[in-house]
């Protein structure tokens, strides 16, 4: 007996979803089967094993953060320039949107001129250890303004820059947010 099937809306940019489109048709299959085809697929992967190589191969990724005082606006704003919202803490106050293969982080807070924030911060992302990472850079005479630790999104380490900036280097914990 067939399984009955359910409607799942997804959105997607419509590049993806033309060549989803023409990918169905060269497989011969309904759009349907195609996506439940790939998605079972993608679900079946053994995922431990990835993993590993997932952490020799980190690298930073650069992901300015603004600070907007209305996030709702904001959000409004950057999706009619062609954001996706990639993520989103659960209290509303933080952001990650994707233009393309760039990113931007939304913050709805102020920035802190004591810690030298501007309207733009100059965050990081690295997918491996910030504590390996920070032992790495301090050995290189990187100065560490404050060590990796817990935050709501996962993990920070602060550094200063060459002109004092304040450089920040996450690891975003997906459990974390929405």
């Amino acid at each position: 007996m067939k399984e009955e099937k359910q409607q799942f809306n997804v959105y997607l940019t419509p590049g993806i979803i033309k060549q989803i489109k023409h990918r169905s048709i060269d497989e011969q299959l309904s759009l349907s089967d195609l996506v439940e085809k790939v998605f079972g697929a993608w679900l079946s992967q053994d995922r431990s094993e990835a993993q590993p190589q997932a952490q020799e191969d980190a690298a930073i990724s650069l992901q300015p953060m603004l600070h907007v005082d209305d996030m709702g606006k904001a959000l409004d704003f950057y999706s009619k320039l062609g954001a996706t919202v990639l993520n989103g803490s659960r209290d509303g106050d933080w952001a990650l949107l994707r233009f393309g293969t760039a990113e931007l982080g939304l913050l709805a807070h102020p920035a802190n001129p004591e810690q030298n924030e501007g309207k733009v911060e100059l965050n990081f992302e690295y997918p491996a250890s910030l504590e390996e990472l920070e032992e790495k850079l301090s050995n290189a005479g990187v100065t560490i303004i404050r060590s990796a630790g817990d935050e709501g999104f996962g993990y920070q380490l602060q550094l200063e820059g060459p002109d004092g900036m304040l450089v920040k280097i996450n690891q975003i914990d997906p459990e974390l947010y929405r």
